[in-house]
């Protein structure tokens, strides 16, 4: 709970709230350390502060100390979110202090991309140069609208400054791994870089995307990760990129323990929906990668059809169709009831042009598709298969029935924030 810190006569009432919790460092800049506090207080959600590397001491890879006085953010699980300042002291294992807000920001409840405006417009053109047909993602939606039937993303993105490239995400585990280098072009400047990515079509579930590596931007710039949902963000607008994309094979032998652990929790929540157990025939007795598999075979069994019309959730069950949404709302829903976190990912389709070269114009070809968390980190996948072709070469031949254009850019409010709080704490 906020306390009301008794103010002195005369000046205005601040809140503060006392925390001691555990930390991780996120991510490491020239100038700063960022640190998530891995807090059990049950009304916090995020609690993250970015700490100049003059006020402390970096004692290890994913340890520092120090103390004083540090901008950050504090996300409460009730929605309600404050930009301020983390007073207190760090050492090689926890943060101990306490959190005073400055402002607090006043969000929508929910972004959904029939309500938002394109804001460079549908003209954008990427040219792609990669050895393997990739898709573009852009983000990601945690949660579903039963009224309106939109895919809706209510998280907070939590920036985390990575100062120039390379930049590498890291996302799975896996073996048998082989690494390609992908350019992208864009025919105007663009700030949302998007990322190349690979999905498992036509019912299987055979790689994941070990790892990300944005290598170089064109004009050089310094490069934001937005968590959750790994958006690239570019200080300056660029003209082109270059990526090294590493792909693996499933291993259901590793756990994993990367930092994407923070944010797979932020997919677990069930969504606002109810199925109707009954009407799946599938038993589910494994967990993490076999029961994806499991459903994945219920799904593409021969007895479901992809239609051009929404409907419930029991519909489909029942009747056996529904569009592409619907099964991509199935899916996350089924899921998260089984523990696993579960997520909607938005990104484009390209056309080969030819010679490893690929085009995707943006406003059309829009992809949605589904990335849930198991034992080998974040695996992607198409809920129900929509394509004809089944190999590895062929892996992203597939257009999808939803426009969802609408959400190229998605630059937060808190990274001006940070910036503003920062250099006025030290002027």
């Amino acid at each position: 709970m906020l306390a009301i810190r008794p103010a002195a006569s005369g000046s205005s009432m601040s809140y503060s709230i006392s925390i001691s919790a555990p930390y991780f460092v996120v991510a490491s800049t020239n100038s700063d350390v960022i640190i998530e506090l891995l807090t059990q207080q049950s009304n916090i959600k995020y609690a993250v502060i970015v700490m100049p590397r003059s006020s402390i001491k970096l004692i290890g890879p994913n340890a520092v100390e120090g103390q004083g006085v540090f901008p950050g953010i504090l996300d409460f699980n009730n929605g309600t979110d404050y930009v301020g300042f983390y007073d207190g002291s760090v050492n090689s294992t926890s943060f101990t202090g306490t959190f005073t807000p400055i402002i607090e920001v006043n969000k929508p409840s929910a972004l959904s991309y029939s309500r938002l405006l394109n804001p460079i417009g549908v003209n954008l053109t990427i040219y792609v140069k990669s050895g393997i047909p990739v898709l573009l993602r852009y983000l990601v939606f945690d949660g579903y609208n039963l009224t309106s039937n939109d895919l809706i993303n209510t998280l907070n993105t939590i920036p985390v400054i990575t100062g120039y490239p390379p930049i590498t995400l890291d996302l799975a585990v896996g073996t048998d791994c082989n690494s390609y280098t992908i350019y992208e072009n864009f025919s105007q400047p663009i700030e949302a870089i998007p990322i190349p990515f690979i999905i498992n079509m036509g019912g299987s579930l055979i790689f994941v995307v070990s790892n990300i590596t944005l290598m170089n931007v064109v004009p050089f710039s310094e490069v934001s990760v937005l968590e959750p949902g790994d958006l690239l963000v570019s200080k300056e607008p660029i003209n082109a990129a270059v990526f090294k994309l590493t792909i693996c094979r499933i291993s259901q032998d590793l756990n994993y323990t990367g930092i994407e652990t923070l944010y797979a929790r932020d997919y677990v929540e069930p969504l606002d929906t109810n199925i109707s157990w009954g009407l799946i025939p599938v038993p589910f007795n494994a967990s993490g990668v076999s029961a994806i598999r499991e459903l994945l075979s219920y799904f593409n069994s021969g007895h479901f059809t992809v239609s051009n019309t929404t409907y419930p959730i029991d519909y489909t069950l029942v009747n056996g169709t529904g569009n592409y949404i619907d099964y991509v709302i199935l899916t996350m829903a089924i899921l998260r009831s089984l523990g696993i976190p579960t997520r909607a990912a938005l990104g484009f389709a390209g056309e080969p042009l030819g010679d490893d070269v690929y085009v995707y114009h943006v406003g059309g070809s829009a992809v949605v598709w589904i990335e849930a968390f198991t034992n080998s980190g974040w695996v992607a996948f198409e809920p129900i298969s929509t394509s004809h072709y089944h190999d590895y070469a062929q892996l992203l031949s597939i257009i999808l029935y939803t426009a969802l254009a609408s959400l190229l850019l998605m630059i937060p409010w808190v990274i001006g924030y940070y910036v503003y709080y920062y250099l006025s704490r030290r002027s």
